[in-house]
C-alpha cells in the first residue's frame, strides 16, 4: 500500500471511535511509504454466528436467549477481511476511518452472491479507497465499459465503484436506478445529510428498488441549548422520511446473529425503509396475476 506521507500537523483529533465501541481488530504492519501513525490495514475475521451481546440503557451487558439457525456460505468462515483506513483525520476525511467509506457492505454483497454490485460514496478519495479495499480482498472491480458490454450476461458479476452525491443524483441511465436492493451504512450524521439522503431514498424507492436496509449509530451530542445529551440527526431523518411518504421500521437486533467480535451498543440500529403503500399495491398485483393464472375472475 503506497500512500503519500502526511505530517503529524495534518492529522486530526477525530480517531478510532468505532474501536472504542468494542470492535476487536487485528492490525497488519504499516506498509512502507504509508504515513506513520496514519494509514493502517485492519483485519476483521468472520466468525461462526452467535447471539449478540447488547449494551442496555444502564450500560450493562446482556446476551439474549436466541436460537440461531443456518450456516455461513462456503468460504466465509474465518475469512480475514482487510481494509485500509485512516487511524485519525480531519473532519473532512472522517469517511476514510473504520466506520464508513471502506466498501465493506459492497464486499460482503459480492461474496454472498449478488450478481451486480454498485459501491458508492460522496467523496472521490473514499471511492478510491473502496476500490483498493475491494481489490485487496480479491474482488475484481470492473469499469463502466466492461459492465455495459456484459450487461445481458447473468453469469458475469460486476462491482462498480463511483461517486454518488445525494444532493445531486445522477441521470436515470446510471446503474443506481436499476438497483433492486439498497444498503446504507452509517450515513446519518447531520441534518443536511439526513435531508439529502431521505430525498434520494424516496426517489430510489419509487423506481426499481423496493426496500432499503440502513444501519446507523445514533450519535449523542451535548446540546448547548438544553444542556443535555441529545440525538439530533436521526430524529430529523425520521421526520424527513415521514414527510416524503417513507416508512422506517426498526429490526430487532437481538434476532440478528453476530459474525464479528464486538459488543452492540444500544445506540446501534438497523432499519428497513419502504415507500408507503407500494408494498400493498404490489401484493394486490401479485394476487391479481395469480387469479388470472388460476382462471378466477375471468368472465
Amino acid at each position: 500500500m503506497e500512500r503519500e506521507s502526511e505530517s503529524e500537523s495534518e492529522e486530526g483529533d477525530v480517531c478510532g471511535i468505532i474501536e472504542a465501541d468494542g470492535l476487536s481488530l487485528e492490525e497488519l504492519p504499516v506498509h512502507q511509504g504509508a504515513a506513520k501513525g496514519t494509514w493502517r490495514v485492519s483485519v476483521l475475521r468472520v466468525l461462526s454466528p452467535r447471539p449478540p451481546i447488547i449494551e442496555d440503557e444502564d450500560g450493562d451487558l446482556a446476551m439474549p436467549r436466541t436460537e440461531l439457525g443456518g450456516e455461513l456460505p462456503p468460504g466465509l468462515l474465518d475469512w480475514q477481511i482487510q481494509m485500509a483506513r485512516l487511524a485519525s483525520s480531519r473532519l473532512e476525511r472522517v469517511g476514510l476511518q473504520l466506520w464508513a467509506g471502506l466498501g465493506l457492505c459492497s464486499l460482503l454483497a459480492c461474496r454472498l452472491g449478488a450478481a451486480s454490485v454498485l459501491c458508492t460514496d460522496g467523496h472521490l478519495e473514499a471511492v478510491e479507497n473502496c476500490r483498493q479495499n475491494l481489490q485487496r480482498n480479491g474482488v475484481s472491480v470492473k469499469d463502466a465499459e466492461y459492465a455495459e458490454a456484459n450487461r445481458e450476461d447473468a453469469n458475469v458479476k460486476t462491482v462498480k465503484v463511483e461517486v454518488l452525491r445525494w444532493e445531486d443524483p445522477p441521470p436515470m441511465e446510471d446503474d443506481v436506478w436499476a438497483a433492486e436492493v439498497l444498503l446504507a451504512a452509517d450515513v446519518i450524521y447531520d441534518a443536511a445529510a439526513a435531508e439529502a439522503f431521505a430525498k434520494l431514498a424516496a426517489k430510489l424507492l419509487n423506481t426499481k428498488a423496493e426496500r432499503l436496509y440502513m444501519s446507523l449509530e445514533k450519535r449523542v451530542y451535548f446540546s448547548s441549548a438544553t444542556f443535555k445529551p441529545e440525538v439530533a440527526a436521526y430524529p430529523q431523518f425520521l421526520e424527513d422520511c415521514a414527510a416524503l411518504g417513507l416508512e422506517v421500521e426498526p429490526v430487532d437486533l437481538s434476532s440478528v446473529p453476530v459474525h464479528f467480535n464486538y459488543v452492540r451498543s444500544r445506540f446501534y440500529e438497523l432499519v428497513t425503509i419502504t415507500a408507503k403503500g407500494r408494498a400493498s399495491v404490489k401484493r394486490k398485483q401479485e394476487h391479481a396475476t395469480e387469479d388470472v393464472q388460476s382462471g378466477e375472475g375471468v368472465n
